[in-house]
């Protein structure tokens, strides 16, 4: 398929047997890798940018002079060429079409049978490998949750294929205790079915075999209930009550008598973070379910959500739409499991409460005054407690044209005005400095002096001193990750600490530093990529390939074993599987990775993760509906500042390139260390603009260090005293 040019009047025997003809720009590509081993590390693609083409000029030559060009583009309708260019996408150094063919040793009978082997391309069976790689050496029980997780989100085509081929090992613990075939498959599948009802779905949605009612433990209960009662709390919270300092008692006492009257009220706990708000959730959900009522723990952020036992995400929970606008209901019907778990509950504890939009709380109120009958009355008449944090980073606060504060917080809402206030200010957290609890309290309120141009001063013992160079961010990591060759196997050493930034781009670029930092062999799992709705192939696999919106997985995903991980998508909340949701990664398998659950209480468990397709939040950011299939992680060593937001990270770096941009972004970075000697700061300095600089000798003058120690400081005061 080489492309010959010649003049129309050439004799053709002569230009097929000339030796251009046997010549491409593949052919001179293998050469080039034969030829120069330092080569073989540049994809196909890139080559021109060290190689140039023998026709032209233009290219800045470097050692030799190749027929190298533009890679032409090819449509998967195209078969071999198309797979044979996305393996030149992605392997570098090859030297033969042989070679091209052959992976971990294998010669392959085609280029998509190699592309498969490597993973760049999806297989017909990928879901049939997923799960019997992992039958190999996991539980039955794991299998299960895992065949669970294939069925709500990775979209399979044949669901009864997959259970007839997979039953005996998902099996193999109930077929140890019963001899009959039939009761072992209904346990199997009432398993299944708990599994997928905590995810939200309902086990006639899939072609499997049907369950007798006689098998049916439940009683005809609604899942949702069941789930809440059966809920385990610590017996170590119910004595939390006896250390609760002056300000917890008097909100933990309010909130009790409020729940015993069962005559509703609504309330909210402001406190700045490090003040004790989970310490005290945690007091009134022990003390409620220990008297066999219910109690629901909700929180808007996945991560708040996974430290509170029994903790759900509000979306989740209650089926609030993800776009809500003003008089917005949840979706769940009055005589659904959702709507009597309301009716039964004594204590409704929303966390992070301020990190959401008003009309989801409106849209919660709404549905529990229609099923509860209480119009009247604010969510029906029960006791609702919400809690959180206005210095902290909030979801829409702007200014108009005219200067006034836009505010869709829960401040601006009908029901805050009927809120009981319960104001916590002691900071717990760093109790032992009480220096520095009081600076983030001057930071989060706006009080902090500032200079001319709105800058604060940081202390001067939490900065990390710059020159402006690029091995600035070295510091910062050392002080943060120190002695991590001894360390990288210990769970509770990579996730008690991490960087937090601004920007998502920052945060990618201190993750793929650390790759390097960390010991072990990488392993690269690369996404499946496509435009839906584009027959003719006019958005070229490279193209998708580079795109990484927000909220999703980059296309060649990296990880080493015992690498910290967070979780991009609620996969099974009700059992710690949530957006945001910190892991390590255990065990790797080309169609699964093994990773245990690190914080909150499923902390421990080890979970098996499959590609699952992914999609933008944002459905209009594109002109055509991108779906990405990756395994849903990204790495966490660093993260966003606001992603960070209910967390408590012990020891804490914090990397500023730019200054911050919203409203309490540096009073969350500043406020996740326990400690001030538990948090660096890097802010970057300026790089010199103009000539470089040099001495006597004509050399470059080593870079100063300078301790930059002011940065702004984005405070809404009118929402903190609206």
């Amino acid at each position: 398929m080489h492309r010959v040019a010649f003049n129309e009047q050439a004799d053709l025997t002569n230009v097929v047997a000339s030796e251009s003809a046997s010549k491409s720009m593949l052919t001179e590509y293998f050469k080039a890798n034969q030829d120069h081993p330092w080569a073989r590390h540049i994809l196909y693609k890139d080559f021109p940018g060290s190689f140039t083409w023998q026709r032209t000029k233009y290219w800045k030559p470097r050692v030799e002079r190749y027929q190298i060009g533009r890679i032409v583009s090819a449509n998967p309708a195209e078969g071999e060429r198309y797979h044979l260019r996305v393996i030149l996408n992605h392997v570098a150094g090859k030297t033969s079409f042989e070679d091209m063919l052959t992976v971990d040793g294998i010669l392959c009978g085609s280029f998509r049978e190699a592309a498969e082997r490597l993973g760049l391309i999806e297989a017909d069976n990928t879901l049939d490998d997923c799960l019997t790689e992992v039958e190999q050496w996991a539980m039955p029980c794991s299998l299960r949750r895992l065949f669970a997780t294939i069925l709500v989100h990775c979209e399979p085509g044949d669901v009864r294929g997959l259970w007839d081929r997979h039953f005996e090992p998902m099996c193999d613990d109930y077929r140890r205790a019963h001899k009959c075939t039939n009761d072992v498959e209904k346990m199997v599948l009432l398993d299944i079915r708990g599994i997928l009802q905590s995810m939200g779905k309902d086990i006639v949605d899939f072609a499997l075999p049907c369950i007798d009612d006689e098998f049916d433990p439940t009683g005809g209960d609604a899942r949702e209930v069941i789930e809440e009662s059966t809920v385990e709390f610590d017996v170590n919270d119910t004595k939390l009550a006896s250390s609760l300092n002056l300000e917890q008692r008097v909100a933990y006492d309010e909130i009790l008598v409020a729940v015993d009257r069962s005559d509703g009220g609504v309330f909210f706990v402001d406190g700045p973070g490090g003040t004790g708000k989970t310490f005290l959730y945690r007091a009134l959900l022990a003390k409620v379910r220990s008297k066999g009522n219910i109690a629901i723990a909700i929180a808007t952020s996945g991560v708040a959500a996974s430290i509170m036992p029994g903790g759900r995400t509000a979306h989740s929970r209650f089926k609030i739409p993800l776009s809500c606008d003003d008089g917005a209901s949840c979706s769940f019907a009055k005589q659904s499991g959702t709507a009597k778990l309301l009716r039964m509950a004594s204590l409704i504890l929303w966390d992070e409460a301020t990190m959401t939009k008003r009309q989801a709380v409106e849209a919660l109120d709404n549905s529990m005054r229609d099923i509860m009958g209480r119009r009247d009355r604010p969510f029906g008449g029960k006791t609702v407690v919400f809690g959180g944090d206005f210095r902290q980073v909030l979801p829409v606060v702007t200014r108009g044209s005219g200067g006034q504060i836009i505010d869709a917080t829960l401040r601006s809402s009908h029901l805050w005005k009927g809120m009981r206030q319960l104001r916590l200010v002691t900071n717990m957290r760093a109790h032992n400095d009480t220096w520095f609890a009081d600076y983030l309290l001057r930071v989060g309120n706006g009080t902090e002096e500032a200079g001319d141009h709105g800058n604060i001063q940081l202390p001067k013992d939490i900065c990390v001193p710059s020159t402006g160079e690029m091995n600035d961010i070295e510091k910062l990591i050392d002080h943060v990750f120190p002695s991590l060759d001894e360390n990288m196997s210990d769970p509770n050493y990579m996730t008690c600490r991490a960087i937090l930034s601004t920007t998502n781009d920052n945060v990618d670029n201190i993750n793929l530093r650390m790759i390097d930092c960390f010991k072990g062999e990488e392993v690269i799992y690369h996404s499946f990529d496509s435009a839906e709705d584009d027959p003719y192939g006019y958005y070229a696999p490279e193209f998708l390939n580079g795109l990484t919106p927000n909220g999703l997985p980059p296309h060649a995903l990296k990880l080493k074993l015992n690498f910290p991980v967070k979780l991009l998508r609620n996969i099974d909340p009700a059992n710690g599987l949530c957006n945001g949701t910190r892991l390590v990664v255990r065990g790797f398998e080309r169609n699964a990775i093994d990773a245990e659950i690190m914080i909150g209480q499923h902390a421990g468990r080890r979970v098996f993760l499959p590609r699952i397709p992914l999609c933008p939040s944002d459905n209009d950011m594109f002109p055509f509906k991108f779906k990405r299939k990756q395994f849903p992680l990204r790495l966490s060593f660093a993260m966003t500042i606001n992603k960070a937001q209910g967390q408590t990270i012990p020891i804490v770096g914090v990397y500023l390139p730019n200054p911050v941009f919203s409203h309490g972004q540096l009073y969350v970075a500043l406020s996740r260390a326990t400690a001030k000697r538990n948090i660096k700061i890097l802010i970057e300095k300026e790089k010199d603009k103009g000539k470089k600089q040099t001495n006597k000798s004509n050399k470059r003058k080593r870079p100063t260090l300078c301790l930059q120690r002011t940065m702004k400081n984005i405070v809404y005061k009118e929402v903190l005293t609206s």
